[in-house]
């Protein structure tokens, strides 16, 4: 006999204990995984608890009934579960109204052991199939916003984030900085030793990033050779000493290609907001880029601040 896993669970729901334990017993059979609850309450209750691939209900509980339960199982769940009705009403306009609510099946009271092991059998394919189908979908949201070569998050899940925690920032009123790096010279070096160890600098530099970002925080690659850092609830000097860290941690990097030692640095151009009235973040990323080219301007390797009135970029600037 096929061993069911141990995650395949059912839940039964009904008020008579004799039908209750009708189910219950029927199912042993299989070694599915059962629990039981003797009314509505207890099976919201359950179900929230064990997220079961199949739920049984009995039509008519006392508080509440199969096909409110059904209808909440429908509106309120993340998950799929597979529903049957049992109902001792053989009438049509009845059957139509209870798969209305949300049901998947139905078996009338009283029922055949078989029958009702063969219609659970179809509930744990489909839901099986459901939840394969939930696996794929969050792997293919997750890719999409995802870098591949680095794994770091992309403009789009950089975007996602940084709207919402912007919104935080005002409303709570905390320090949000957006620090935007660009490699210095990278494309001499895909020129002279060639994209697949241009590569390998990208996944050094995310991997410093990662390192050095606070789990509240959000680093990300946003096309090329550009990264963008945001950091929250810290001053403006430990959003300096933080970026500092990063930059002396690359520059401390030495490579080998084909034979010769090549390090690689990165410039940093910081842009800040703390207020109440929410700035934009595409405003924020044009302050960040104009420091940054102030960065690039003033020797590389070094990092500079956005002024905090204006896109133009301010004097001040720290290089190691």
């Amino acid at each position: 006999m096929e061993t069911i896993p141990e995650e395949f669970k059912i839940v039964v729901a009904d008020d008579s204990p004799i039908y209750r334990k009708l189910v219950e017993d029927t199912l042993a059979h299989e070694q599915y995984a059962v629990v039981s609850a003797k009314n509505g309450r207890g099976a919201i209750a359950l179900i929230a608890a064990h997220q079961p691939a199949v739920v049984i209900t009995d039509w008519e509980m006392p508080d509440t009934t199969g096909l409110q339960l059904c209808e909440q199982i429908r509106r309120e769940n993340n998950f799929y579960t597979y529903t049957i009705l049992l109902t001792g009403n053989t009438e049509k306009n009845h059957i139509i109204e209870g798969l209305a609510a949300g049901a998947d099946d139905y078996l009338t009271k009283p029922f055949d052991p078989g029958e009702l092991l063969a219609r659970v059998a179809v509930g744990r394919r489909i839901a099986e199939l459901h939840r394969q189908i939930q696996a794929k979908n969050r792997l293919l949201e997750e890719l999409a916003l995802t870098d591949p070569l680095t794994g770091l998050p992309n403009r789009r899940a950089l975007e996602e984030w940084a709207t919402r925690e912007l919104k935080s920032a005002a409303r709570h009123s905390f320090a949000f900085w957006v620090v935007m790096a660009d490699l210095d010279r990278f494309k001499s070096v895909n020129d002279t030793y060639g994209h697949d160890t241009g590569d390998l600098v990208l996944k050094k530099f995310a991997e410093v990033l990662r390192a050095n970002t606070r789990s509240s925080n959000i680093c990300a690659r946003v096309g090329g050779e550009e990264f963008i850092l945001v950091l929250s609830h810290i001053g403006k000097e430990d959003a300096l000493t933080a970026t500092d860290r990063i930059r002396r941690c690359l520059e401390r990097e030495r490579f080998s290609f084909r034979g010769s030692t090549v390090n690689v640095t990165a410039s940093f151009g910081i842009s800040g907001f703390q207020g109440e009235t929410a700035t934009e973040w595409t405003d924020l990323l044009c302050q960040a880029d104009a420091a940054l080219y102030a960065a690039k301007r003033g020797g590389r390797n070094r990092i500079e601040f956005a002024s905090e009135l204006s896109v133009e970029p301010a004097t001040i600037a720290f290089n190691g």
